[in-house]
């Protein structure tokens, strides 16, 4: 008696936990070989690429940025350890079960105990985490493209090769050539073998580089456009930052693509700029007071010594106080000094003071000019210091400044 079995009897029911558990097994079965023909340093970054058909590069440069972040290092020895090596061209595939070798578990422990301290350190923790789930996310979505599984399996094939040029077979007059094994046409004998077919014509160049860069500059003057427009409201390093986010979207539609690796050395020179426009960008004093950073700027007239702020920072543009009205007279509870700072990144420091007072100025520059009080300096890590107390002598509250521009000029002058 036939029974029949109802929809869904007899079947587990499909959990996460047996989805997870199958996208692993399929990860450890489908593992890559790693080629001898295309590897900088093992080979690990060359097999992930032919696995999932995307750029090497892309894959060289996401275990660079890994090793810095935390998790680079222990993966690719893991990496070292689990794939199989390829072995020699025309050799048959190496099996991908069997007793793992010595130096398969030295890597595995080596990369064990690097691993440990990204187990102890959240802040390296999360990158470990991110880093592993965007692997198992690019098996979910890339795992089964046509070709993928059987080019990451197959070795490099052998070329074929002559040990003697004499002993490799030749055409002549009365041995019937390649093309005409049974003798059917002697009289073509002495013609020359077929040559063989012309090559296909290559193939369009790719403009993902070019279209990636001239969309950059355009982003990038447009963020610049903002922050000249409104002094302050966008960070200096925006502007490089901005162009870098492009390109490393243009990075990501190469690797899908196998195009954009020229697009790698503008992303480290726009990484390296970025860097270092972020000392330019807004900050926080050490006492907890506003640092006034950013692009513009900045014109002050502080009438009363209150007004006066401790501190005027910009990062390119310009510092300008006006300070000929401040009463710098000794009264009795205010006899101290009046102090305050002037920085630019690049840009000037202006300051007019009162034609009577005392004046104690330290300046510096990195590149560029000083000019203080009538005296003047010019060229490279300058300094200068004026302790004058004025036409009239001593008498006064002494005002102190504390002046400085890495690149451009500092002037100080008596109103």
């Amino acid at each position: 008696m036939n029974q029949t079995q109802l929809p869904g009897r007899g079947r587990p029911p499909t959990t996460s936990s047996s989805t997870a558990r199958d996208t692993l097994r399929d990860m450890w079965d489908s593992r890559p070989l790693r080629p001898r023909d295309d590897r900088k340093l093992a080979g690990v970054s060359a097999a992930i690429a032919r696995r999932y058909e995307i750029d090497p590069t892309l894959v060289r440069v996401g275990f660079v940025v890994a090793a810095v972040v935390g998790p680079g290092i222990p993966l690719y020895l893991a990496g070292c350890a689990v794939l199989p090596d390829a072995g020699p061209a025309g050799s048959p595939a190496p099996p991908r079960s069997g007793p793992s070798s010595a130096l398969s578990v030295t890597l595995l422990v080596l990369a064990a105990l690097l691993a440990v301290p990204l187990v102890l350190s959240a802040d390296r923790l999360i990158p470990a985490v991110v880093t592993l789930a965007l692997l198992v996310a690019l098996h979910m979505t890339r795992g089964n493209r046509p070709g993928a599984r059987e080019a990451a399996a197959t070795p490099t094939p052998a070329v074929p090769w002559v040990a003697d040029p004499a002993q490799a077979p030749t055409t002549a007059l009365g041995t019937p050539p390649a093309w005409d094994p049974l003798g059917a046409a002697p009289f073509a004998w002495d013609l020359p073998e077929p040559g063989p077919e012309p090559a296909p014509p290559p193939a369009p160049r790719s403009k993902l580089t070019p279209v990636t860069l001239a969309v950059s500059l355009v982003v990038a003057g447009m963020v610049g456009v903002v922050a000249l427009a409104a002094p302050g409201a966008v960070p200096a390093s925006a502007v490089p930052g901005a162009a870098l986010a492009v390109v490393g979207i243009g990075l990501v539609v190469g690797a899908l693509r196998r195009a954009g690796r020229w697009l790698v050395p503008f992303a480290v020179l726009l990484a390296l700029l970025t860097a270092a426009t972020i000392p330019l960008n807004d900050a926080v004093g050490p006492d907890g007071w506003a640092v006034r950073g950013g692009i513009g700027e900045t014109l002050e007239a502080p009438a009363t010594v209150a007004q006066l702020a401790p501190e005027y920072r910009r990062g390119t543009g310009a510092v300008q106080l006006d300070l000929t009205r401040l009463d710098l007279a000794a009264t009795p509870g205010a006899d101290g000094p009046v102090r305050t700072r002037a920085e630019v990144g690049a840009g000037s420091v202006e300051i007019r003071v009162p034609r009577d007072a005392d004046l104690l100025v330290r300046s510096s520059v990195g590149t560029g000019d000083l000019t203080v009080d009538g005296q003047s300096r010019s060229g490279r890590d300058v300094d200068l210091t004026v302790d004058d107390p004025g036409p009239d002598g001593p008498g006064g509250r002494v005002l102190e400044l504390d002046l400085r521009a890495e690149l451009g000029t500092v002037e100080v002058t008596r109103g």
